[in-house]
């Protein structure tokens, strides 16, 4: 900190002769003038902070009325502001009898330099320049402050300091309570080394007891009295007082920046006094260090959940492998939260930064000091366990991982649960290079996933054909579509009303000649990942409403389509090409979305879903119920069906909510006119409870298996020829080779 521009001494003097005629106790008031509702908010919490009482005002004819009610110590007034400016504001607080001394701050804009002249002219005491530089903007308070309200009050009383004995008792106590209320820390010393005065500020920053000073007592007796220069006796402790007592048998001005064990730090003003004493005033310039490491900090930390990044963890696993060398082995962990884009795709991003910082806590919690977890990206997190002294440390470690990252979180008024899948790696016996180690424990966290998620995996050698076999997959998959190997089959939706097939749901199959049917949740992500699913669901557009048109009954299809593929900018094309090149009316089509696609953009979204109306289809939101379901989209879009998800249906008869949740679903849907559609529908006794629910329609293997759209005119003809109380007991589905353990999609 500068020193001080007139004899610290004399402010000391003249703000205690006066500090009687000031209001005894109270913290200064900063009326602050802005019409930017975030500065305002932004400078009442740093000043609040700081101990100040703070009032607000939007405008210059707002502050007048505020100042009418409140003559506040000091203002911060913006410059330029609508109604009345900060230029017009100045003036008019000068020609005002309470406000005429008043401190003015004045903010102006950057490269503005007429208006800094405008505003002395105007009347303001002082300007600061924009965007404010907060640590520069606390101090100039101070000043400014003491200044006004200090230094000017003290000049009325110097005289008095100079009186009898017993005057300057009064006053020295009058000049205590004027002390404590200064922002700084100021100690006075007399000619022969002893305290004349210490203010409250003084004995908190030095967190000096009552007793801990008193009159006569030398600087060194007076430090070593505080838990700062006490708490660590020795040769560091005694240094740091050499260095005050230094400081103050210097003649001349000088400043000392000295830092503590506890984190502060203290700029302090040495000013000698004519009579040979001397004033230190200590200043707390912590949250200036602060800010200046701060840029150190956010080049090695996650700017999110303030973690160690990838460069930081990389450092801290060399060092950890030197440790190794030494034979103390650590442990590599590599996890991420399962499904976590399904939580940004429904929820949004907001929500789903909230959960990263819900589990970097709950992480922060589970691990020792000694251990490292930092965040990689995304939601990829990995974490450093030193001292395995035993494989088990780590599997012990993973489990309370498992269980606790799976525990319900509540982001947003939502309750949210993921789970999490975990890689290990061991050094040395898995890699002694950082790279390499990271690699692997990466390799068993893709086998964790592979075998289900939910679960943690230690590195194998073998886990690395795994991985080939997921690239031989991906191989696989783009021949796959090359040469049209995919075929189609159709599971038949029913009318409980009519009593009869009201249409099928198109569902995609892939028989490789190698693999066998291979199951759509293992090639769906993938292609989606790969950048396939726009081919893939446009083949299965137009095949859909190919085999629709060859059907005996002009019964509706349905086709889901892909999250990623709704995205793109192609889909409005491919509807309309596959009605026009197969010759279906465009009302046999139905188009199934899940609501994760207005999720993403939702203005967009529904633009695309308003296109397809015109087109004729119809629309269905499928899978209602899971995830995080929103009323707004039914009020935001008429859609014709909703499907509710079968793991509702399943609970039926188990399960109190899943039959009350069907419940709003139906009634819902009979308020809006909307079709409800039953998924997964196996038991006679999931039947009747969605009869009463009154369910529109009901899809799943109480019906028929799915079937290949040549069997599609057989299973019509036998659903037909049921007799309603046999309807859902006696009817026979074609026999079809099918992926029985799969969802329908």
């Amino acid at each position: 900190m500068c020193p001080p521009d007139i004899d610290t001494l004399h402010v000391a003097r003249e703000f205690a002769d006066h500090w009687d005629s000031m209001s005894f106790g109270l913290p200064p008031t900063i009326l602050i003038v802005d019409d930017d509702p975030v500065v305002r908010s932004l400078m009442r919490d740093t000043l609040e902070d700081q101990g100040y009482q703070v009032e607000e005002a939007s405008d210059g004819v707002e502050a007048c009325q505020v100042c009418n009610a409140v003559v506040p110590s000091l203002l911060i007034v913006d410059a330029m502001m609508p109604n009345m400016d900060g230029f017009e504001l100045c003036q008019e607080l000068r020609r005002q009898p309470a406000t005429r001394h008043a401190p003015i701050l004045m903010a102006i804009g950057p490269e503005d330099h007429s208006s800094i002249a405008d505003a002395f002219d105007a009347g303001a005491t002082d300007f600061i320049g924009k965007p404010l530089n907060w640590p520069i903007l606390t101090h100039r308070i101070r000043y400014m402050l003491r200044g006004a309200r200090t230094i000017d009050d003290l000049r009325q009383h110097q005289q008095r300091l100079h009186e009898a004995q017993e005057q300057e008792r009064e006053q020295r106590e009058r000049f205590a309570a004027a002390l404590s209320n200064m922002s700084q820390g100021l100690c006075m010393f007399g000619a022969d080394g002893g305290l004349i005065v210490a203010n409250s500020r003084f004995h908190e920053m030095l967190q000096l007891p009552q007793a801990g000073s008193r009159p006569g007592q030398s600087m060194a007796d007076m430090l070593r009295n505080s838990p700062l220069f006490a708490s660590g006796a020795g040769t560091a402790m005694d240094s740091l007082i050499a260095g005050h007592v230094a400081l103050t048998s210097l003649r001349d001005s000088a400043t000392l920046t000295q830092e503590f064990a506890d984190g502060r730090v203290f700029s302090i003003t040495h000013e000698p006094m004519p009579n040979g004493g001397f004033v230190d005033t200590y200043t707390d310039v912590t949250q200036q260090r602060v800010a200046e490491s701060r840029i150190a900090h956010m080049a090695l930390h996650d700017p999110l959940t303030d973690l160690p990044n990838r460069l930081l963890f990389r450092q801290r696993l060399e060092f950890a492998l030197h440790r190794v060398s030494r034979g103390e082995p650590c442990a590599v962990l590599f996890l991420d939260l399962d499904r976590f884009k399904d939580v940004n795709d429904t929820l949004g991003h907001p929500a789903g930064d909230g959960l990263l910082k819900e589990v970097t806590g709950r992480l922060r919690r589970i691990l020792r000091q000694t251990d490292t977890v930092a965040r990689l990206g995304g939601d990829e997190f990995a974490i450093i366990q030193s001292s395995v002294n035993h494989p088990e440390d780590a599997t012990i470690l993973a489990g309370r991982l498992l269980r606790e990252l799976s525990e319900p979180y509540r982001i947003g008024g939502h309750q949210v649960i993921v789970s999490t899948s975990i890689g290990i790696a061991i050094a040395p016996e898995d890699g002694f290079d950082p790279d390499l180690l990271l690699k692997n424990a990466d390799i068993a966290l893709y086998q964790a996933k592979n075998d289900g998620r939910n679960r943690y995996r230690y590195f194998k050698p073998e886990m690395n054909a795994q991985m080939q076999a997921r690239r031989e997959l991906e191989i696989d998959l783009r021949n796959a579509v090359a040469a049209n190997e995919f075929t189609l089959y159709f599971q038949p939706l029913v009318n409980l009303k009519a009593q009869k097939i009201c249409g099928f749901e198109a569902l995609l199959r892939w028989p490789h000649p190698v693999r066998g049917m291979v199951s759509p949740a293992d090639f769906i992500p993938l292609a989606e990942e790969i950048g396939l699913i726009d081919e893939i669901g446009e083949w299965v557009l137009r095949t859909a409403c190919r085999h629709a048109k060859t059907w005996p009954e002009p019964l509706k299809v349905s086709v889901n389509v892909s999250t990623v593929q709704f995205r793109r900018n192609n889909l409005i094309q491919a509807v309309t090409r596959a009605l026009w090149e197969s010759g279906l009316d465009a009302a046999r089509l139905d188009v199934e979305i899940t609501e994760s696609v207005m999720v993403h953009d939702f203005d967009a979204a529904l633009s695309v879903l308003h296109e397809l109306k015109q087109i004729g289809v119809s629309i269905t939101m499928d899978d209602f119920g899971t995830g995080y379901s929103s009323l707004g989209y039914l009020r935001s879009f008429p859609f014709d069906k909703i499907k509710i998800d079968q793991s509702f249906v399943k609970g039926l008869g188990t399960k109190s909510d899943c039959i009350a949740i069907i419940r709003a679903v139906t009634g819902l849907c009979d308020s809006l006119g909307i079709i409800a559609t039953a998924e997964g529908v196996e038991t006679a006794e999931q039947l009747t409870m969605l009869e009463a629910e009154s369910c529109t329609e009901i899809q799943g293997y109480l019906i028929a298996r799915p079937c290949p759209s040549q069997d599609v005119a057989a299973l019509l003809e036998n659903f037909s020829r049921v007799q309603r109380k046999d309807l859902f007991h006696d009817v026979a589905p074609v026999e079809l080779t099918d992926l029985s353990n799969t969802r329908e999609r």
